[in-house]
Order: structure tokens, then sequence, then C-alpha cells
């Protein structure tokens, strides 16, 4: 009869961000053991609090299913005597499977008689099997950080107790010197136990009488009803921090929610800072009101039963007042003299070794703003340039430098030193934006100036590593370059942004005391770099592989241009005279290699076959041209479908490579004119055809 297994580790405190990783693989391990065990089950669920990770398997089978299958023994000859007497070898194998020498089987098996046997493995009870398998599931979850006992076992955290029940009855099972007993642990410091359990059943009902909710979902979604309605009962609304509300959940097994207040004259800081220095340290949330503006109240998740909470509510505000004292200090301080004052000060700070200070930076990004701001023909451009020379200054400010809680609010506190010296708004908010996008799915600048800006400093960034050698190399990444090239495609992407990547790279170059000798390696390296991010913003756009390197082996420098083509090829993909034209465009290319080009010569192309391509490449050449220019790339593909009849006519009849140097030269010469007609739109080599292999 079935029966549902319980599985608890009782640990103390890890750390929020290492839990719900842990319970993932704690889940995907007990899974798997249990189905490579052959223990069928219905369901399994996971629940994790701070100081236990546990697993909930209904209806697990009461023992292994049976498996059934052949296995080959040593040849006839060997097996039996002439006179068909069992030899040692028959006995011997006989015995080894379990099964009597009269249960062997010779069988033909194409290379030869063979003994067989059919055997049955019986599988063995659960009870029997399972701590084995909770034992392998325990030791494949990893950490960041681990501890190690003497028994050679690691975990997070020292292991307090283990539940391994299956029904009613406890399994015999040991972890890092613990073993397994039929009762749980309830709540720190309100009811820590031991707490006496039946099995599953009772296990969720036995934490929650004794202060714990072991649903993490169940929590967050506790913690979220409380702080909505605190936040109400302070006359605003929750400022919703879903990282902040992550990370709160897995700090507390018995969620409260309680308000706290700080005085109105803090109000006068930016709002950022004031959540910050609630959220860095405190994990408080915030409170606003229906214009945005914060009002003076932070809202706590205890890990408490809210008959408590008035004990610890003035200690919070009093640590709170301390963060907010120390944030209006530095803002005074930073907002004594004009915020344009501060850049002299970048000339002291090492931006990269080797690679000068930030103010060298500082005048390379107004030089590189004005020079990206000409290429779009934006009107902005001299709004990116002064936002271009203080974006940085915000870096050697009393609320930024130094690493304090505050240092995560670079760009913002630029945006609001810069406001409070009276800059243009568009300055200032292209000084935040130049940030972004921080991180994946970040949002775009929302300005011209600030789009700009954020160019210029990615371009700046990766031309500068590359040209001192700092370049990513495999999972090593400590500048982050690749994010920035990402941002740096997405905004080029996104914004339909008409710019060609050489350009953009050249222009960056001239910034850098980069050899002559050394500029095209770092060219073509950096160009390389940006396309490789390029291909797989693409390819997660959902484009096929194949047709994305095709366009991006001839058409990588401008993003924009390039995504149309791969749009156009997606499109034409199934027509019927597509799979006919990459293999004509594939000729073509073979037989080019290894020559020169030269002009075609009309008069030489004698051939009915050689004229007829000839006309029909002019006409889709004219066409390709029109239509690229009228930002019709599915015409242009169109016009290149025209092709494959004449391209198949000219190597059904014409032998390319005759003795005649002229023919053979004027031949070549029209093939090469085909072949840059292609390459206009994409390198066909790179596209897939069904079922061909692709090559490694």
């Amino acid at each position: 009869m079935a029966k549902d297994l319980l599985f608890e580790i009782g640990v103390e405190e890890i750390p929020a961000s290492y839990i719900p990783p842990a319970i993932d693989q704690l889940a995907e391990a007990v899974e798997k053991e249990l189905r490579a065990g052959r223990l069928s089950f219905a369901s399994l669920r996971t629940f994790a609090t701070p100081r236990r990770l546990a697993v909930i398997v209904s209806q697990v089978a009461d023992r292994q299913e049976d498996v059934e299958h052949d296995v080959v023994g040593p040849p006839a000859r060997a097996a039996f005597a002439e006179d068909g007497t069992p030899t040692k070898a028959a006995i011997g194998f006989a015995r080894s499977k379990g099964v009597d020498v009269a249960d062997l089987e010779v069988r033909d098996t194409g290379g030869g008689d063979y003994v067989h046997v059919h055997v049955v493995d019986h599988g063995r009870p659960s009870d029997e099997v399972l701590p084995e398998m909770l034992r392998a599931a325990l030791d494949s979850v990893s950490f960041p950080k681990t501890m190690q006992w003497g028994t050679g076992d690691r975990f997070a955290r020292p292991v307090r107790w283990l539940v391994a029940m299956l029904g009613g009855v406890s399994l015999g099972m040991e972890f890092a010197g613990v073993r397994a007993l039929p009762e749980t642990w309830g709540h720190r410091h309100w009811s820590p136990g031991p707490h006496p359990l039946t099995g599953a059943g009772d296990y969720l009902d036995v934490l929650k009488d004794n202060y714990v909710i072991a649903d993490a979902s169940e929590r967050r979604s506790a913690i979220i009803a409380a702080a909505e309605t605190g936040a109400e009962e302070c006359g605003g609304s929750l400022v919703r921090d879903d990282a902040l509300l992550d990370e709160v959940t897995f700090l507390v097994e018995c969620p409260s929610v309680f308000a706290g207040r700080f005085d109105e004259q803090f109000l006068v800081l930016p709002r950022e800072v004031i959540i910050v220095a609630m959220r860095s340290h405190q994990r408080y949330f915030a409170v606003e009101a229906e214009d945005g503006s914060l009002k003076p109240f932070f809202l706590c998740v205890a890990n408490t039963p809210p008959e408590s909470l008035d004990g610890i509510r003035a200690g919070n505000e009093r640590v709170l007042v301390s963060r907010l004292d120390d944030a209006a200090f530095y803002w005074e301080e930073d907002t004594r003299n004009s915020f344009a004052d501060k850049v002299d000060a970048l000339k002291s700070v090492v931006w990269l070794e080797g690679l000068g200070s930030l103010f060298e930076k500082t005048e390379r990004l107004e030089h590189l703003a004005e020079t990206v701001g000409a290429l779009l023909a934006s009107d902005e451009t001299g709004t990116a340039v002064r936002a271009a020379h203080l974006a940085k200054a915000d870096l050697v400010t009393e609320m930024v430098r130094d690493g304090k809680e505050f240092t995560e609010l670079q760009g913002v506190m630029g945006r609001e030193y810069a406001l409070a010296s009276d800059e243009p708004a568009g300055v200032a908010t292209a000084i935040y934006e130049h940030y972004l996008p921080r991180f994946a799915g970040d949002l775009l600048p929302s300005t011209e100036a600030g789009t700009i800006l954020s160019i210029t400093d990615r371009l700046d960034s990766i031309i500068g590593c590359f040209s001192a050698g700092l370049i990513p190399t495999g999972s090593q990444d400590p500048y982050a370059l690749r994010r920035q090239a990402i941002g740096l495609v997405r905004m080029i992407l996104e914004g339909d942004l008409d710019l060609s990547l050489g350009d953009l790279v050249r222009a960056a170059e001239r910034g850098f005391d980069v050899a002559d000798s050394d500029t095209e390696p770092v060219y073509e390296a950096v160009i390389g770099f940006i396309r490789q991010r390029a291909r797989a913003v693409f390819i997660e756009e959902g484009f096929a592989y194949d047709l994305v390197d095709a366009v991006l082996e001839t058409c990588a420098e401008n993003l924009v241009g390039a995504r149309k083509r791969i749009v156009a090829l997606s499109h034409f993909r199934e027509a019927d005279d597509f799979s006919g034209l990459v293999i004509g465009s594939r000729r073509v290319a073979n037989i080019l290699k290894g020559t020169s080009t030269a002009k075609v010569e009309a008069a030489a192309l004698v051939e009915a076959a050689s004229r007829a391509l000839e006309e029909a490449r002019g006409r889709a050449e004219a066409g390709v041209r029109s239509a690229v220019s009228n930002d019709d790339l599915d015409g242009a593909v169109r016009e290149l479908l025209s092709l494959r009849r004449p391209i198949d006519d000219f190597f059904d009849s014409v032998m390319v490579m005759t003795e005649d140097d002229a023919l053979r030269a004027a031949r070549l010469a029209l093939l090469s004119r085909v072949r840059d007609l292609f390459a206009g739109i994409a390198d066909f080599s790179k596209v897939v055809l069904e079922g061909e292999q692709v090559k490694e």
C-alpha cells in the first residue's frame, strides 16, 4: 500500500539567498532518485524556511517495481559438453543469476550460439531503499559555501535534526552525525520543541501550531497582505520591492509586519536615498503617498508573533534614524558646492590600471558623445556632452564613494546632485540613464541624450579594456564587458538606431593611445565580440541560429539592417525556391574559392545561359538596391529568389573552368558579381537545409 514520505533536514539559519536554489536541488534530486530507483509516486511538494528544507512525496509505492530482462552468457560450446552436459561455465553463470541450469537457453545471436537466461530483478521494499536514496539526494545539494563535519558530510550550516518518515514509521538514516527521528522543531524562541510527528499528514499543522509557516509561498503572501494593510493604516500604499520581498520571505519562519515612524525632516532627502537606507541593512519597506512622495513610515517584517511587536518597534526606529542621519550629513556635505566643481576631483581616481583616471575617461566621453550624437543627427547632442562632463562626478561624493551602503546609487545621485545644482533636467536624466540597462531585462534609456551617453560609456569601456588586453575569457568577465555589449546591442536594436558598429568602434579607438600596428587587431576583436553578443540577442528573440549566422557573416556592422535581413530570410525559408537558391549560391561560392576577381566582359559571354544569368543578375541587382533603399528586405530576398533558375541553367550548360583564359575569366567574373549580390543580404553557405548534418 502506497504511503506518503516526509523528509526534512533542520539546520542553523541558512543565508536567504542560498535557500531557493537549495530546495530546488533537493526536490530534483529526490525525484531523480525515486525514478531511478523504480519507486513510483503521485506528487512532490517542497517547503523551506531559514532553518529547514523539506520535501513531502505523496503515495510512494511500498516496493520497487520488478524489472525483467535477458542476459547473455558464455558461448554454447563453452557452456555445454558435446553430450549436452553443463560445464563449470554454465553452472557458474546460472548461479550468478540466481537460476537453475535448466533455465538456460541457447540462442543464435547472428554471431554464433550463446547461452541466454531470462532474469527478474525483484524490487526491494521502499523502507529499505529510501534511506540510501535520501542520503544520495542530500549529498547532491550544493551551496556557495559549505561546512564539513568529521563524518565527511558537507552542508551550508550545522545540521540539528533530521526527519525521514514513510507513513508513520521513521526510516533509519543518518547525515552529518544526526540520526533521523519522528520529531521536528518549531520557532527557535517561541516554541523550539522537539515536537512529535505522526507522518507527513500532520507536518504542516504541527509547525503552524509552533509558530512556523513552512510553505514559502504562503509566507510570501502573508507578508504582502500584512504590509499592504500596514501601509494603508499609515495613510499610504506599499512601495513594492519584489527582490526585498523574496529575501525577507526566507529570513523569517513566523512573519509579522509592523509600522515604524521617522522624523519628517528626513523627507528632504532624495526618495532613493531613504529607500536604500531602509532596505540595504534593515530590510524595511517604504510607504508612499498618492503623488509618489514618501511618507515618514517604514514597514518591518519580524520573525515573531504579533503579540511581541511593541518591544522591538522602538529599537528599529532608532537604528533607521541613525542611518538617515548619516545620509543627511552626506547630502549636506555634497551640496555645499556646485556638482560641476567635483569633476576636477576625478583626476585623483584611477579608472583602470594602465588606462588613466576617471577624469581622462570623462574627457573621452565628452568627445565621443559629440561624435555619436552627430552620427545620429540628434538635437540632444549638446545635452549628452554636458551630461558626459558630469556623469562620473557622483563617484567622488560623500554619499557614493568608499563603499557605503549608498554606493549602489551611482547615477541616481548624479541626477539628484545635478538637479540640486540647477543643471537642466535633460542633463540630470542623461546622467542617471547612462548606466541603463544595468542587467538583463532592465529598462533602456528613455531619452536621446541618455541613449547617446550610455552607448558612449559602453564603447569607451569595451575599447579601453580590449586595448589593454583585459578581454573576457571563458566564465571570467571581471569588468562586465559582455553585459555592457549586450546593453549596447539592445539600445541599437530596440531604438532602431541607424548606426555602424565600425564607425562607433573607430571613433572610440581615437580616445586611446593605441599604436597603429595594434589598431586593427583591437578593432577586429571588438567587432567580433559585439557581433557574438548580437548573435545571442537574435537567437534569444527566436530567430534560427543558421539564418542569424548567415546574415551576421556579411552584415554585422549595421545591426538594425541585420535584423531586417534575418526577418526577411525567415519569411522565405519555406518558399519553394529557397533551398535551390541556397544550393546555387553555394555552387557559386565553391567555384570561386581561390580565384581572383576580374571585370565582366559582356562580349565574352557567348553562351545563352551566361548572357541570361548576367541579364537576370543585372535586373536582380537593381531590384535589390531599390528594395533595400525602400526598407523592403522581403522584396530584396524575392529578387534573389529570381536567380535560382538562371543559376541552375548556367551550371547545367556552361563549363566554367575552361582552358580558354579569357572565357574562363569572364565566367568567373560573372559568378563573382552574383556572389557579391548575395553577400549584400547574407552568406547563404551558413544556411542549414532540412536533413543536413551541422558541421561542428
